[in-house]
């Protein structure tokens, strides 16, 4: 080995110059359930390239699946729930699906930065505390969002 050429570990995180907002990837997870997906998941993405994890693709393609799949969910749903024509209250339980899809795909996500993040803190990296962004996220910025998005599939699958 030559000056400057030093070992590195395949799992190491490499992290870049966005460190400084590096969060414990519990805060995106809790995004999940007090704003949404909207949140969440984009939080997450950004998290995995901050922190320089080396599944970072991995995790950008699993957002990205987790975006398609509820779709796919919510059309799957809807095309039931027009086929056998179910009441309110029973087309309300079969949409628990999908909600179960989205904190699944969040928790997912969380486990596969959790790695990352362990071996970032253990070689002295700094997260920041993501209360703040999860709260606001959640009390103040969802309502508006929901305005926004209306009531649609968009919102079905983003919230």
């Amino acid at each position: 080995m030559g000056r400057g050429a030093s070992y590195r570990l395949p799992d190491e995180p490499r992290p870049g110059a966005f460190t400084q907002i590096v969060v414990h990837p519990m805060w995106p997870l809790l995004a999940v359930m007090f704003g949404g997906v909207w949140l969440s998941w984009p939080w997450f993405v950004v998290n995995a390239w901050a922190l320089g994890s080396p599944t970072r693709v991995r995790e950008t393609l699993t957002v990205v699946a987790g975006l398609a799949g509820s779709v796919a969910l919510l059309f799957g749903l809807v095309t039931v729930d027009e086929a056998m024509e179910l009441p309110t209250a029973a087309l309300k339980y079969l949409f628990l699906v999908l909600v179960i899809w989205k904190i699944g795909v969040s928790y997912l996500l969380a486990e596969l930065q959790g790695r990352s993040f362990e071996v970032y803190t253990y070689y002295g990296g700094v997260a920041r505390n993501g209360l703040v962004v999860a709260m606001l996220g959640g009390m103040l910025l969802r309502p508006q969002v929901s305005d926004w998005l209306g009531v649609g599939w968009l919102s079905a699958v983003l919230l």
